[in-house]
């Protein structure tokens, strides 16, 4: 319930809800000793046979995709959706922009990109929730168009204080921009992030809106055909309608199979942590106040039962026709061996 204003907050529910896994901690404080030092040298000496090997392959690239956003808005299994493309590889929180900022070449970048989703797809494609889709091109492609990388909280982050990051993107990749920006109601990825990084609710909120600060100014200033905006209640409601409209934004052909196998892992609906979080009245009165300043969430609120949608698709097909939380698929994705070939293999001759 959304807490009445003589009532101080939400009590959380007695009755805790699976669908979302309880807060891991932070992979690199635990690791084991020299854990960090193995992964980086092996991601360096692929890189390196990788930038030899395929600097053909990264002149064909015609579009780059940056993920910009906040952390615990979905935005990791739409980067999984287009890495499972045959003519794509998006990497799974790499951070690239902070290599641009390095001063990274286009091949040292690509390069990169391609170890990381490698090594992504060796480990079965899992971080938080597993994001191994069957039948597709996960660790593999035939002909290298779009090429990304996904870790939009970082991205947003470091745009606010590298007001030149995208330009020198664009000289360094030399290639069409394309951003791709995922949001969820914010009260949702507020709760989500307090739960997940174990913060205050109000630094939760802080955080949020600070990402919205320069994603909003992206916002008004991108070119239509630079940015794109996908509501994650859009994708768990109407999932190949999406998933074919971002594919579209990027220049990606797409077949039924393709959108099928994609959106079989979806849930039927999005996980809601706000109502698994305690709120004050003034701290929902606080989120709704800061977020009228932003277009892109407009008609989010606390006691929303079905979020508006942004692309509303005739045809589409709504969460109610559909059985169980996923769809039914005939497999969970390639096996450790078809992975190992992959992550030695990853060109694939057409």
């Amino acid at each position: 319930m959304r807490p009445d204003p003589i009532e101080p907050e939400i009590s959380k529910p007695s009755i805790p809800d699976d669908t979302v896994p309880r807060a891991r901690k932070d992979p690199a404080r635990d690791a084991v000793p020299g854990q960090e030092l193995v992964y980086e040298t092996i991601q360096t000496l692929w890189s390196a046979w990788a930038r030899r090997r395929y600097r053909d392959e990264f002149d064909q690239v015609a579009t780059f995709c940056l993920f910009i956003g906040y952390p615990r808005s979905g935005h990791s299994l739409v980067g999984a959706m287009l890495n499972a493309h045959r003519n794509a590889v998006i990497s799974h929180e790499l951070d690239a922009p902070r290599l641009v900022l390095a001063g990274c070449t286009r091949d040292e970048l690509y390069s990169r990109i391609l170890s990381r989703a490698a090594w992504f797809n060796l480990k079965g494609n899992r971080s938080n929730y597993s994001y191994q889709f069957p039948n597709q091109w996960q660790g593999r492609f035939t002909t290298l168009r779009v090429i990304g990388d996904k870790r939009g909280g970082s991205a947003a982050q470091l745009l606010g204080q590298h007001p030149d990051l995208l330009d020198r993107l664009r000289t360094t990749v030399g290639v069409p921009l394309r951003l791709v920006h995922v949001v969820r109601n914010p009260f949702d990825n507020i709760a989500a992030i307090a739960r997940w990084h174990k913060l205050p609710l109000d630094e939760s909120v802080n955080f949020y809106f600070s990402h919205c600060e320069t994603t909003g100014e992206l916002d008004s200033s991108a070119d239509r055909q630079e940015m794109i905006t996908i509501r994650h209640e859009d994708l768990i409601s109407w999932p190949e309608k999406t998933l074919a409209l971002l594919c579209d934004f990027l220049g990606l052909k797409h077949d039924p199979g393709y959108l099928a196998d994609c959106t079989s892992i979806v849930f039927q609906k999005p996980t809601q942590p706000r109502h698994r979080t305690a709120w004050t009245a003034a701290q929902v009165a606080e989120v709704e106040r800061r977020a009228k300043d932003f277009p892109f969430l407009d008609g989010y609120s606390f006691d929303a039962t079905r979020e508006p949608s942004q692309n509303h698709a005739e045809g589409a097909q709504t969460p109610d026709a559909r059985d169980g939380d996923r769809r039914p698929t005939s497999s969970e994705g390639p096996g450790i061996l078809q992975r190992v070939s992959a992550y030695f293999r990853p060109r694939v001759r057409a």
